[in-house]
Formats: structure tokens, sequence, C-alpha cells
């Protein structure tokens, strides 16, 4: 090593952080700090002017100067080497310490800018355990609506991943904001675990993958009534779907006929539909809730609350809802979610009485075994459920008379 190539290596790392685009050099900023190149080139250039000057010293502890020179034109070359190889490694594990953890908002600030995420997701998914500690600054960053809705349409599922994760959920200031963000864009999203649960239960797509890794996801969230319940997850469930019927951008679609929308095979417009997979992902939900015998407030109110506005974009068009192109049980795609939900909620009902009441015991002590009263989510259920019946019986101008009779007459024959 000259004193030449030194100076070309030198330019070569300039060179290479120049062509670097912004959020390569805030990431290698982050996990090889500027110190250690500096450290390296002096050291190198020690060596060299130790090994070049003439200062006549003779070489101490009796060692030959061609040893010397040797160890020194070696030391000269393997310290910038070592040097590159030691913050190519540490840049490889991207280990968020607690000083780095601190500064990781510059990477993410700079990948929000330039609209590339690859580095974030890369630094998140080597450091899931240690974000519990992110600043509530780099936080709002990482949960940006464009930053998530990026990652998720490369496929990416890793802010759920992270939401998963209680201690790093119940560590966020702004929790609710972040889930409000995740839970949006899973839902307008065409690659969902939402969408992928929902369908896998309820049809409407055919040869959808429902995925191991999703399977595991949505069973660590939405199907699992602690993080449900600490989430409230509810909330942008219930909010994204009446924020989009008040939009009043589907009433044409929504109003006409509506055969496409439930449609069990092919590809349905309610796979599609953020209403209807909001919806069904909280029926899933409550569900999941009812198995467990969770009986915390799971606002299954939110449903009516969801029904009332359907209810109130419906129109009744007899041209429509008479033609022979639809469906006679529920002719159009409002409809089809009136009926879907109401009946959701008598099948929630069924399903918590026969939770409370259990399979028959075996008597102790001569005396039977009573059965327990249906819990509160049982009674909120039934109470929703009459709402929605009620609510159908009492439409005005925005259902047919016979799907009146029929939504009512099937839902209390079903209970």
């Amino acid at each position: 090593m000259t004193l030449a190539a030194l100076l070309t290596l030198f330019s070569i790392l300039l060179a290479v952080l120049a062509v670097a685009r912004p959020v390569g050099r805030r990431s290698l900023a982050l996990f090889f700090p500027l110190w250690r190149v500096v450290a390296a080139i002096l050291m190198s250039f020690a060596c060299i002017v130790c090994r070049d000057a003439p200062f006549g010293v003779n070489p101490p502890f009796g060692w030959s100067l061609s040893t010397v020179m040797f160890g020194l034109t070696v030391g000269a070359f393997i310290i910038p080497v070592l040097a590159g190889l030691w913050g190519w490694a540490s840049w490889d594990l991207a280990r968020l310490t607690s000083g780095r953890i601190r500064r990781v908002e510059n990477v993410f600030r700079a990948a929000l800018r330039e609209h590339e995420f690859d580095e974030v997701e890369r630094i998140i998914r080597k450091n899931q355990e240690q974000l519990a500690q992110l600043p509530a600054s780099a936080a709002s960053v990482l949960f940006d609506p464009a930053m998530v809705a990026a990652l998720v349409a490369s496929r990416s599922l890793v802010h759920l991943e992270l939401l998963a994760n209680m201690q790093f959920l119940k560590s966020l200031e702004n929790r609710f904001g972040a889930v409000d963000v995740v839970v949006r864009e899973l839902l307008r999203s065409e690659v969902s675990p939402l969408r992928s649960a929902v369908v896998n239960e309820y049809g409407g797509l055919e040869h959808l993958v429902y995925s191991d890794l999703e399977r595991a996801l949505v069973g660590k969230t939405f199907q699992n009534p602690q993080w449900y319940f600490e989430a409230s997850a509810h909330y942008p469930l219930t909010i994204s779907a009446v924020e989009t019927l008040r939009s009043g951008k589907l009433d044409a679609d929504y109003n006409d006929v509506g055969r496409d929308y439930e449609a069990s095979q092919g590809v349905s417009k309610r796979s599609r539909c953020p209403i209807y997979l909001a919806v069904k992902t909280e029926v899933l939900a409550i569900a999941a809730a009812l198995e467990a015998g969770v009986e915390n407030d799971f606002y299954v109110s939110d449903l009516f609350d969801v029904f009332r506005a359907v209810q109130e974009r419906s129109r009744y068009d007899e041209r429509v809802w008479k033609s022979p192109l639809c469906n006679p049980e529920f002719p159009t795609p409002y409809a089809f979610l009136m009926y879907t939900i109401a009946m959701d909620l008598d099948d929630l009902s069924c399903t918590a009485v026969r939770k409370a009441i259990g399979p028959s015991a075996p008597e102790q002590s001569g005396a039977p075994q009573q059965a327990q009263a249906p819990g509160e989510v049982a009674r909120a259920l039934a109470q929703t459920w009459s709402f929605c019946v009620w609510s159908i019986a009492d439409s005005k101008r925005q259902v047919a008379p016979e799907f009146q009779a029929t939504s009512s007459r099937s839902t209390c024959c079903s209970s």
C-alpha cells in the first residue's frame, strides 16, 4: 500500500457516498459511523509514513528492517480492508442500539421523501424487539399513510407484524392512530390478510390462497380478543366503512343489480368492498371472542352503525328490485349488506347463547347444574340484532316491502 493507493481508496469511498441514494447514505451513516473510516485512514497513513519517512530510527526489539517494512506495508493495506468489512457487517446486521434508535428517524424521513422503503423494511425486520423504544416522532413517520401504503402494495405486512407485538403496541403514544392507518390500508389493498381471512371464511374470490403467514398474523391480531381490545381495532373498521358509505360514491352501483356483488364463483365485487370486508372482519373478531369466552366490550353495536349507514344510502327502485336479473332475496349490494349484517348478528347471538348454556354437565351431589346466563356480549348482540330487524321493518322508500317481510322472517326463524 502506497500513499497514492491510499488516496485512491479515499477517493473511491467519496465517490461511492456521492453516488449512493439519500436513504442509503443515511443508513450507512447510522450503522457505520464516519469516525471508523477516518480512524482507519489515519492508521493506514501512519503505517505508510513510518515505513517511507527517512527518520533513521532502528527497528525496535531487534527486529530486522525487512520484517518491519513488511509489517507496515501489510498493516497499511489490511487496516482499511478490515474497517470496510467491519462496516459492511455492521450495516448488514442493522442492529439498533439505544443510541442509534434515536437517530433512525433520519432514515425513515429520507425514505419517505424519496419514496424508497426497502431499507426501512430491512431495519424493522431486524429490530422488531428493540422498536418498543422507538421515539414518538420516529413512530409517527414509520406509520405515515404513504409509507404503510407503499409497503403493503409491495406485499409487505411488516407494519401489522409490528402491531401484533403487544409490547410494541403498548409502547406507542399514538397507538390508535397507528392502528387506524394500517387497518384502513388493509381494507383497501389487493394484498391483505383481512381480505384473505374473510374470503376464506365466506367466499367471493376463487383460488385465493390464505397463506400460513397471513393466517398466523390474523390469529395474533384481529382474531385475538386481547389484541383486538387493546388496539381498539373495531373503531377504524367501523369508521372507514361509514365514511365510505357517507361519501355517496357507491350509491349508483350499490343501488343497482347486485349479481356481481353476491357472486360466489369467480371474482365478486364484495371481495374488494371495504364495507363488506370491515363488517366481516368485525364478525370474525367477535366470533373469536365468543369462542374464547372473553367478556370485554367489543362494541358490537358498531355493526348496527354500519347497518344504519347502509340503510340511509339504500333506495328502492322498482325497476331494479323487480328486475329478472336480480336475486329476489337481496336485489342490490346495499340490500345484500343489510341482510348479511342482520344474519351475522343473528348467528353471533345464537353462538353466544350456546356458549353460555354449554354442553350438558354431569350432576354433582344429586343437584342438576344450572346453565349460566348469557353474558354482556350476548345481550349486546341480541339487542343490536333486534335493532336491525326493527329498522328494516320500519324502512321507508329504502327497501321493497317483500324484502322487509323476508328479512324479518328469515332472521326470526333462524333464532
